[in-house]
């Protein structure tokens, strides 16, 4: 455990001078030659705890040749509007107060350190230095000797986390564990630009207070403890999965693995991930911070669509209702939003993935008129529409398994065109299974019963079980069927959707936002089922097939292409794959859906 030197009492607020002088620095621009092969460090001038800080910028080559040992900085950039003042190149130049405590914390007191931090080195007022200088990111912490963590400073149990998380052991008392977690709630750990600058990083150290750990001792620390936290306690992003990995994911997958990694600029969202991408993975996305979020976030739709051939990034789409959302596309997922529902189709990567669809998407054309909404040609079917539909949902949770008990009776009601006899005998069964292992309260005096047939839809529709790829004998399949005594872990699909009824029976889980008569579509190249509005004319729209994405589906039956059997011919003339069943189960044509 190392233990870095105090040069200052950077938690005293009263140390911080708020910014007055009106000798303001101004940068000077890069050379047309250097803008894209040049950096600005800073010398960190030496200082005792009391004296105010002092930096000065320099320019230099991004050339592991000819640059300097230097070290960058990964920080928070804090959400206070407050602005502190330093000196730089004898100016007053103004930061926030975390910078300022970083730069204190990092300062020594007998020599210069030489430093990048982007809200110094980078001009945040030039929207063309911006840019260039951040598609530059990703190799300036690869080259950089070592990157700087700062966590922040002390708080009355950080210094105990820190040295639990430098013994890399598991913690089997509950207190060194949560002042650990603690630790791992701060700010730092849910920034999405965090994973490139540790990710790109030769070494990195990572500073809270007055203690220093190198990060290879968290993800360490968090394998050993995840099971004594349990399932309540979710990894931070940087933790949930190796980062040598991410490194070969595509950047919708990355998009979608990082849903909850905050970022102050919407635009972030997108840029933060380049660096960690294959040059081929990249797809021509730029950094260009004069455009719009619904350009940028629109372009890079349309380029991975076009790119992967391929609409499975529709099921990225957050479950706002369309009328809301008159800054994006609704087949465009908001990045920047953080949906209430697990993604069928994006977040089942480890599992039996869903086909519905099949491969590839076939003649998608994605128009962008320069007066008008971008619009999204595709192909696909009506397979049904919705009839009925249920208005509770089941939420996750340990305090909603009452709620989820009520809205399962609630869902029995509304598939109950059976006897009721057998429905009473379904909801016995699965109430009873809902009691045992959601709240730990059994209904049971001796064994549970076994399913009745009338809860294999139900059972495998909230479960979202995908069609079977192997042959199963009726007693393998009965226990495919029952596999799921409902956990938080097999109801993740069903949480905060809405349980449907088609007109033909078929049964659904549905986004949030579900209405009766939505439109239950099958997009070529999905890989699960869609539910579509129809729109009103207009005098942008007078087509009667135009519609708004209301996001994905789960329907019992269709989740392998079966509902794209009957097209096998038309669709294999056409270069389009799917899996060849020996029934149909729709009869719908093939047709082009405008989706705005």
């Amino acid at each position: 455990m190392a233990q870095i030197t105090r040069t200052g009492s950077p938690g005293e607020v009263s140390d911080i001078l708020p910014r007055s002088s009106t000798n303001t620095y101004q940068y000077s621009p890069f050379s047309k030659d250097a803008e894209k092969s040049s950096i600005r460090l800073i010398r960190l001038l030496p200082g005792y705890p009391s004296s105010p800080v002092v930096v000065e910028l320099v320019t230099v080559p991004l050339d592991p040749g000819k640059i300097p040992y230097y070290e960058a900085v990964s920080y928070v950039w804090g959400t206070s509007y407050q602005q502190y003042e330093i000196a730089c190149d004898g100016l007053s130049m103004a930061v926030s107060e975390s910078a300022l405590l970083a730069l204190r914390r990092f300062r020594f007191v007998d020599h210069i350190r030489l430093l990048w931090i982007d809200q110094i080195c980078i001009n945040q007022q030039d929207d063309k230095e911006k840019s260039s200088q951040v598609m530059l990111m990703g190799e300036i912490y690869g080259t950089a000797s070592q990157v700087l963590v700062y966590l922040g400073e002390a708080d009355d149990t950080s210094d105990k986390a820190m040295d639990y998380i430098s013994e890399r052991r598991a913690q089997q008392e509950e207190w060194p564990r949560q002042f650990v977690v603690q630790v791992l709630s701060r700010p730092w750990f849910s920034r999405v630009w965090i994973l490139q600058e540790v990710a790109l990083a030769h070494t990195s150290l990572v500073i809270c207070g007055a203690k220093c750990v190198p990060w290879p001792c968290f993800p360490e620390w968090w394998t050993r403890n995840e099971l004594l936290l349990g399932p309540e306690v979710n990894p931070p992003p940087v933790l949930s999965y190796g980062l040598s990995v991410m490194k070969r994911f595509t950047l919708l997958q990355q998009l979608h693995d990082t849903r909850h990694s905050k970022a102050t600029l919407a635009l972030d969202k997108i840029y933060a991930l380049l660096a960690l991408l294959q040059p081929e993975d990249r797809i021509g996305v730029l950094v260009d911070y004069s455009l719009s979020t619904a350009e940028v976030y629109t372009s890079v739709a349309k380029s991975i669509i076009e790119r992967t051939k391929s609409l499975a990034i529709l099921s990225g789409k957050e479950e706002k209702p369309y009328v809301e959302r008159e800054r994006l596309p609704s087949w465009v997922p908001d990045w920047g939003t953080v949906p209430s529902t697990v993604s069928l189709g994006l977040a089942n990567k480890y599992l039996d993935p869903f086909d519905a669809g099949g491969k590839p998407a076939c003649r998608v054309n994605i128009s962008i008129p320069l007066n008008g909404p971008p619009t999204l040609h595709c192909l696909g079917i009506t397979f049904d529409t919705v009839k009925k539909l249920s208005l509770s949902t089941m939420r996750p949770g340990q305090d909603a398994a009452t709620n989820n008990v009520e809205v399962l009776v609630d869902w029995l009601d509304l598939i109950s065109g059976s006897s009721s006899s057998v429905v009473s005998e379904t909801a016995d069964y699965l109430i009873g299974q809902f009691n045992q292992n959601l709240r730990g309260v059994s209904s049971y005096s001796r064994s549970p019963p076994q399913p009745p047939k009338f809860a294999y839809s139900l059972w495998t529709t909230i479960q979202a079980l995908s069609t079977p790829t192997l042959q199963l004998e009726p007693a393998e399949l009965h226990a495919r069927n029952n596999r799921g005594e409902p956990t938080s872990s097999t109801l993740k699909f069903c949480y905060e959707r809405k349980l449907f009824l088609t007109h033909s029976g078929a049964l659904g889980l549905g986004p949030p936002d579900l209405l009766q008569g939505d439109t239950v579509a099958v997009l070529l190249g999905a890989p699960v089922p869609h539910i579509l509005r129809r729109l009103p004319s207009s005098e942008q729209n007078n087509s009667a097939n135009v519609y708004a994405l209301v996001g994905e589906c789960f329907v019992d039956g269709i989740m392998a292409g079966e509902a794209l059997n009957h097209l096998q011919d038309q669709l294999k003339e056409m270069g389009h794959r799917c899996r060849t069943f020996a029934k149909s189960c729709s009869n719908a044509p093939l047709e082009t859906f405008c989706i705005q």
